[in-house]
């Protein structure tokens, strides 16, 4: 409200990071991540970012813990990992951390267990394609948010893991008659991982993850780049050009 006659009053608003939409986030990474952090740096990362070091500083372990201790949690790695480590990108993501925004899709997998036990999905698995390149995210499901393990499967934690997840892969490839399962190179478990199938239309997701197996498939001139990590987190894109792949 202003005077009759007064100068009109402008308003100032300051400037928010935009909220994210997140569909997994690792409690078991962050909380590990976490622990490696210099204590006099985590002060330093909370203060210069705003981060509750208190509420970060809460062990998610294995029960659901309060959303805003996750979310600490989780800017606080994120800062820390942003400012001191080489983060990569869906077309060049190193060999550590790798970032991006790219259309996706995802679903679970079977475990690579007995046919007993094929209705346990424990693995969420997101896939997102271009022209030249394609990276796979895979990880346990009880990460998702909202996702709540069945009780009987509270025991498998290491979901994330590299053994697990290309045991899982394997199991989801179409059998080959000729080599089978078990006998595929590198490049072959790449090319058939890119094929899995995998329902619902493709979202633009956002993720910061972990490289575990990279490699190319194809011969020249059509080479087309994989990576495979698991991730720290995924969220819905928010503010993204189309197409816009990073």
């Amino acid at each position: 409200m202003t005077q009759a006659g007064g100068p009109a009053l402008r308003v100032f608003h300051r400037k928010r990071k935009p909220l994210r939409n997140f569909i997994y986030v690792s409690d078991t990474k962050l909380d590990n991540l976490f622990e490696q952090i210099d204590p006099n740096l985590r002060r330093r990362i909370s203060a210069e970012a705003k981060i509750d070091l208190k509420l970060a500083s809460v062990t998610l372990g294995q029960k659901s813990p309060p959303q805003a201790t996750r979310m600490a949690k989780l800017a606080l790695v994120e800062h820390y990992i942003d400012k001191n480590h080489h983060v990569g990108t869906c077309s060049t993501p190193g060999t550590g951390y790798f970032r991006g925004s790219i259309p996706m899709q995802w679903g679970w997998l079977n475990p690579h267990q007995g046919p007993d036990d094929d209705s346990k999905r424990d693995t969420v698995f997101f896939r997102g394609d271009s022209e030249s390149h394609s990276v796979i995210l895979a990880g346990s499901r009880r990460h998702v948010l909202g996702e709540r393990p069945a009780k009987e499967n509270r025991d498998l934690v290491a979901g994330s893991a590299m053994p697990n997840i290309m045991a899982v892969i394997r199991e989801n490839l179409a059998p080959d008659p000729k080599f089978g399962v078990g006998r595929r190179n590198d490049e072959r478990l790449l090319h058939e991982a890119m094929e899995i199938p995998l329902g619902g239309p493709a979202q633009h997701l956002e993720f910061l993850a972990m490289a575990i197996v990279q490699g190319t498939v194809g011969y020249e001139p059509v080479i087309h780049s994989v990576i495979i990590g698991t991730p720290i987190y995924v969220a819905m894109a928010e503010d993204h050009d189309a197409g816009e792949q990073t």
